[in-house]
């Protein structure tokens, strides 16, 4: 199950710069933002750093059907990078402040891969050193 966080503040003058740079409505331009941040959870690493991609694999993200007339997706994709909702550093792509607003997401992520690793020791018969007392 995963989920993304948005949080009140999106609902501000960044997100109507962007909305009017695209010519989409504000919930249109919140869709969009939605709509990478879950694509995101596959594709950026935890730092927010878009894996592997460009503009364009970035674009082929956005559904067709979220376009306004006279934009396409590599249009929209470079208006985000101008607007700040992704940030371009050295060549990387970054999803702006990814690591600030997903903090939950990451910490459900270690938490979970903790407890399995910590239920796979104690299947084993060997304890991480904060075990509970009650363990072998």
């Amino acid at each position: 199950m995963a989920w993304v966080s948005v949080h009140n503040g999106v609902n501000g003058p960044k997100l109507r710069k962007f909305a009017k740079s695209a010519g989409i409505s504000k919930a249109e331009a919140l869709g969009t933002l939605v709509t990478l941040w879950l694509w995101g959870l596959n594709n950026a690493d935890s730092t927010g750093e878009i894996q592997d991609a460009d503009i364009k694999t970035i674009s082929a993200a956005i559904p067709s059907d979220m376009l306004s007339d006279g934009v396409d997706s590599e249009q929209l994709v470079k208006i985000l990078i101008s607007t700040g909702w992704i940030d371009e550093v050295d060549g990387a792509l970054f999803l702006h402040d990814w690591d600030e607003w997903q903090e939950q997401w990451y910490k459900f992520l270690n938490r979970k891969a903790y407890d399995a690793k910590r239920k796979r020791e104690k299947r084993n018969g060997q304890c991480p050193p904060d075990c509970p007392a009650d363990s072998p």
